[in-house]
Protein backbone atom coordinates (compact mmCIF):
# COMPACT_ATOMS: atom_id res chain seq x y z
CA UNK A 1 0.00 0.00 0.00
CA UNK A 2 1.11 3.26 -0.98
CA UNK A 3 0.76 6.63 1.13
CA UNK A 4 0.47 9.74 0.16
CA UNK A 5 3.92 10.83 1.57
CA UNK A 6 5.14 8.00 -0.29
CA UNK A 7 4.00 8.41 -3.75
CA UNK A 8 5.95 7.80 -6.75
CA UNK A 9 8.93 9.36 -7.24
CA UNK A 10 9.36 10.23 -3.29
CA UNK A 11 12.53 9.26 -1.50
CA UNK A 12 12.16 9.38 1.99
CA UNK A 13 9.54 11.84 1.96
CA UNK A 14 11.91 13.77 -0.34
CA UNK A 15 10.75 15.15 -3.51
CA UNK A 16 12.61 14.53 -7.10
CA UNK A 17 12.92 17.71 -9.23
CA UNK A 18 10.37 17.60 -12.16
CA UNK A 19 12.51 17.74 -15.49
CA UNK A 20 11.19 18.65 -18.84
CA UNK A 21 9.75 15.93 -21.06
CA UNK A 22 12.11 14.50 -23.77
CA UNK A 23 11.16 16.19 -27.04
CA UNK A 24 9.18 19.05 -25.00
CA UNK A 25 9.89 22.63 -26.80
CA UNK A 26 11.96 25.06 -24.22
CA UNK A 27 10.45 27.60 -22.15
CA UNK A 28 10.18 30.92 -24.03
CA UNK A 29 12.60 33.34 -23.20
CA UNK A 30 11.61 37.37 -22.99
CA UNK A 31 12.74 39.66 -25.33
CA UNK A 32 16.04 41.94 -24.70
CA UNK A 33 15.44 45.04 -23.48
CA UNK A 34 15.47 47.55 -26.01
CA UNK A 35 18.38 50.12 -26.40
CA UNK A 36 17.66 53.74 -24.82
CA UNK A 37 18.64 55.04 -28.07
CA UNK A 38 15.02 54.41 -29.20
CA UNK A 39 14.04 56.98 -26.21
CA UNK A 40 16.45 59.44 -27.29
CA UNK A 41 15.03 59.19 -30.79
CA UNK A 42 11.23 59.19 -29.88
CA UNK A 43 11.91 62.15 -28.04
CA UNK A 44 13.96 64.12 -30.77
CA UNK A 45 10.67 63.15 -33.01
CA UNK A 46 8.64 64.87 -31.10
CA UNK A 47 11.47 68.00 -30.30
CA UNK A 48 12.02 68.48 -34.35
CA UNK A 49 8.34 68.29 -34.74
CA UNK A 50 7.84 70.91 -33.20
CA UNK A 51 10.81 73.24 -34.14
CA UNK A 52 10.01 72.58 -37.69
CA UNK A 53 6.15 73.70 -37.32
CA UNK A 54 7.41 76.41 -35.58
CA UNK A 55 9.64 77.41 -38.16
CA UNK A 56 7.25 76.87 -41.05
CA UNK A 57 4.73 79.07 -39.42
CA UNK A 58 7.12 81.78 -38.63
CA UNK A 59 8.54 81.69 -41.87
CA UNK A 60 5.01 81.97 -43.29
CA UNK A 61 3.91 84.69 -41.15
CA UNK A 62 6.97 86.79 -41.74
CA UNK A 63 6.48 86.39 -45.42
CA UNK A 64 3.21 88.33 -45.18
CA UNK A 65 3.72 90.69 -42.97
CA UNK A 66 7.07 91.55 -44.72
CA UNK A 67 7.11 95.72 -46.17
CA UNK A 68 9.36 97.24 -48.80
CA UNK A 69 8.59 100.24 -47.96
CA UNK A 70 5.93 102.93 -46.27
CA UNK A 71 4.82 106.02 -48.07
CA UNK A 72 3.18 108.79 -46.58
CA UNK A 73 -0.01 110.48 -48.59
CA UNK A 74 1.57 113.99 -48.45
CA UNK A 75 1.62 114.45 -52.52
CA UNK A 76 5.33 114.50 -52.99
CA UNK A 77 7.34 111.78 -54.91
CA UNK A 78 8.95 108.83 -52.61
CA UNK A 79 11.35 106.62 -54.49
CA UNK A 80 12.07 102.99 -53.46
CA UNK A 81 13.33 99.89 -53.84
CA UNK A 82 11.98 97.05 -53.93
CA UNK A 83 12.71 93.11 -55.54
CA UNK A 84 11.94 91.75 -58.45
CA UNK A 85 11.32 88.39 -57.32
CA UNK A 86 7.52 88.72 -57.74
CA UNK A 87 4.44 90.69 -57.66
CA UNK A 88 3.77 93.35 -55.16
CA UNK A 89 1.06 94.53 -53.20
CA UNK A 90 -0.03 98.22 -52.42
CA UNK A 91 -1.61 97.81 -48.59
CA UNK A 92 -4.13 100.83 -47.23
CA UNK A 93 -5.22 102.00 -44.90
CA UNK A 94 -9.16 100.78 -44.76
CA UNK A 95 -10.57 103.59 -43.37
CA UNK A 96 -8.27 106.28 -45.47
CA UNK A 97 -7.44 104.37 -48.53
CA UNK A 98 -5.68 107.57 -51.35
CA UNK A 99 -5.15 107.82 -54.77
CA UNK A 100 -1.53 106.65 -55.78
CA UNK A 101 0.63 106.54 -58.85
CA UNK A 102 3.47 104.43 -59.14
CA UNK A 103 6.43 105.13 -61.97
CA UNK A 104 9.12 102.69 -62.91
CA UNK A 105 12.08 105.27 -63.04
CA UNK A 106 14.01 103.15 -65.44
CA UNK A 107 11.38 103.06 -67.83
CA UNK A 108 9.79 106.25 -67.01
CA UNK A 109 6.64 104.22 -67.48
CA UNK A 110 3.97 104.47 -65.06
CA UNK A 111 3.26 100.57 -63.25
CA UNK A 112 -0.01 99.40 -64.02
CA UNK A 113 -1.52 97.30 -61.50
CA UNK A 114 -2.33 93.39 -62.59
CA UNK A 115 -5.57 93.34 -60.75
CA UNK A 116 -7.02 92.41 -57.12
CA UNK A 117 -5.18 89.68 -54.48
CA UNK A 118 -6.67 86.49 -54.99
CA UNK A 119 -7.87 86.63 -51.60
CA UNK A 120 -8.79 89.00 -49.21
CA UNK A 121 -6.36 89.90 -46.82
CA UNK A 122 -6.09 91.68 -44.07
CA UNK A 123 -3.23 92.61 -41.26
CA UNK A 124 -2.38 95.39 -38.48
CA UNK A 125 0.36 97.55 -37.89
CA UNK A 126 0.20 99.80 -34.79
CA UNK A 127 -3.15 101.43 -34.45
CA UNK A 128 -4.03 100.48 -37.99
CA UNK A 129 -5.80 98.47 -39.98
CA UNK A 130 -3.75 97.57 -43.27
CA UNK A 131 -6.08 95.86 -46.15
CA UNK A 132 -4.45 94.39 -49.36
CA UNK A 133 -5.84 96.61 -52.09
CA UNK A 134 -3.84 95.86 -55.32
CA UNK A 135 -0.87 93.65 -56.97
CA UNK A 136 1.58 94.94 -60.04
CA UNK A 137 4.61 93.69 -61.23
CA UNK A 138 7.64 95.91 -59.80
CA UNK A 139 9.68 96.05 -63.10
CA UNK A 140 13.35 97.22 -62.66
CA UNK A 141 12.32 97.54 -58.87
CA UNK A 142 13.30 101.41 -58.70
CA UNK A 143 9.42 102.82 -58.06
CA UNK A 144 8.99 106.57 -57.54
CA UNK A 145 5.59 106.19 -55.33
CA UNK A 146 3.02 109.65 -55.79
CA UNK A 147 0.09 109.75 -53.18
CA UNK A 148 -2.21 112.62 -52.82
CA UNK A 149 -2.80 114.22 -49.59
CA UNK A 150 -6.68 113.23 -49.17
CA UNK A 151 -5.86 109.57 -47.61
CA UNK A 152 -3.55 107.69 -45.87
CA UNK A 153 -0.12 106.33 -46.21
CA UNK A 154 0.05 102.74 -48.14
CA UNK A 155 2.35 100.02 -47.30
CA UNK A 156 4.14 98.29 -50.07
CA UNK A 157 5.39 94.46 -49.91
CA UNK A 158 5.44 91.02 -51.70
CA UNK A 159 1.92 90.06 -52.31
CA UNK A 160 0.98 86.96 -50.75
CA UNK A 161 -0.52 84.41 -52.71
CA UNK A 162 -3.10 82.07 -51.27
CA UNK A 163 -2.16 78.56 -51.86
CA UNK A 164 1.05 79.22 -50.52
CA UNK A 165 0.03 81.23 -47.42
CA UNK A 166 -2.45 78.99 -46.58
CA UNK A 167 -0.05 75.59 -47.41
CA UNK A 168 2.44 77.18 -44.99
CA UNK A 169 -0.09 77.75 -42.21
CA UNK A 170 -1.41 74.23 -42.52
CA UNK A 171 2.09 72.39 -42.76
CA UNK A 172 3.33 74.09 -39.64
CA UNK A 173 0.36 72.77 -37.82
CA UNK A 174 0.65 69.07 -39.53
CA UNK A 175 4.17 68.64 -38.70
CA UNK A 176 4.40 69.02 -35.07
CA UNK A 177 1.05 66.62 -34.84
CA UNK A 178 2.57 64.00 -37.50
CA UNK A 179 6.61 63.91 -36.04
CA UNK A 180 5.31 64.85 -32.65
CA UNK A 181 2.49 61.93 -32.79
CA UNK A 182 5.42 59.26 -34.42
CA UNK A 183 7.06 60.21 -31.47
CA UNK A 184 4.81 60.00 -28.54
CA UNK A 185 3.93 56.36 -30.41
CA UNK A 186 7.37 55.45 -30.55
CA UNK A 187 8.36 56.28 -26.97
CA UNK A 188 4.90 54.47 -25.74
CA UNK A 189 6.16 51.00 -27.25
CA UNK A 190 9.85 51.11 -26.27
CA UNK A 191 8.60 51.85 -22.51
CA UNK A 192 6.41 48.69 -22.88
CA UNK A 193 9.21 46.99 -24.30
CA UNK A 194 11.89 48.31 -21.91
CA UNK A 195 9.56 47.41 -19.03
CA UNK A 196 8.65 43.55 -19.92
CA UNK A 197 12.04 42.89 -21.74
CA UNK A 198 15.26 40.99 -19.88
CA UNK A 199 18.29 42.82 -19.17
CA UNK A 200 20.87 43.54 -21.99
CA UNK A 201 23.98 42.33 -20.36
CA UNK A 202 21.83 38.99 -19.90
CA UNK A 203 23.06 35.84 -22.16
Amino acid sequence: MVTESEAPGDTDGVSTPAYRPYGAPPPPQRRRRPSAWWFVLAVGLMIVGIAVGVTVLVLTIKSFTETDATIPADGRPHSISVETDGDRMVWVDQDYPPTCTIVDVESGEEVRYTGSPDASYTRSSGTREWEGDETFDPGSGDLEVTCEEAGGPIQIGPAPEFKEFFGGIALGIFLPFFLGGVGFLMLIVVGILFATGRPRHES
